[in-house]
């Protein structure tokens, strides 16, 4: 496209005019899918592979929160959902659907072969986790923004 440059500037001023005046936008938050747990193998030493199917091609998101807790319900349904370990993926993660392979080592490791991410967590035998979706909420009145959580995903208990 070769514009005169004068003919190019108007263009983005009249862009820019229309998009700060537009009022069409939503105000509700996008619904991230929550995750399925597949699986959950101890791998020794505290270090555990999990194994997560997940569908997410919104902009918007930015990873996943793991909960443990002492039973099914309270991983599922915490108390507070910002209490949880979170590992944000890269953009170029955002695939639909894709089996991940999330590794969870209180340690602060690199990430080994075959792992999306590596969560810096400590599981106890016989407690139970969930996963839920973080999603980008961005606040346009303050300029803000924070994570969104999505509805929990299945549990399952650690070996």
């Amino acid at each position: 496209m070769n514009l005169p440059r004068a003919k190019f500037a108007s263009f983005l001023l009249l862009t820019f005019v229309w998009v700060w005046n537009c009022t069409n936008y939503s105000t509700t938050a996008s619904v991230q899918a929550p995750p399925t747990l597949i699986s959950i193998t101890s791998n020794g030493n505290s270090n555990f592979t999990i194994k997560v199917r997940a569908q997410n091609p919104e902009f918007i998101f930015q990873g996943y929160r793991l909960y443990q807790a002492a039973t099914e319900s309270l991983a599922q349904n915490p108390t507070d959902t910002n209490l949880g370990t979170d590992c944000i993926l890269a953009q170029a993660s955002i695939v639909q659907p894709i089996e991940y392979t999330f590794e969870v080592d209180p340690t602060t490791k690199a990430n080994t072969a075959g792992v999306s991410c590596r969560i810096f967590a400590t599981l106890s035998p016989g407690s139970y986790i969930s996963m839920r979706t973080l999603g980008l909420a961005v606040n346009l009145q303050n300029s803000t923004s924070s994570y969104r959580v999505s509805l929990p995903s299945n549990a399952l208990i650690v070996p």
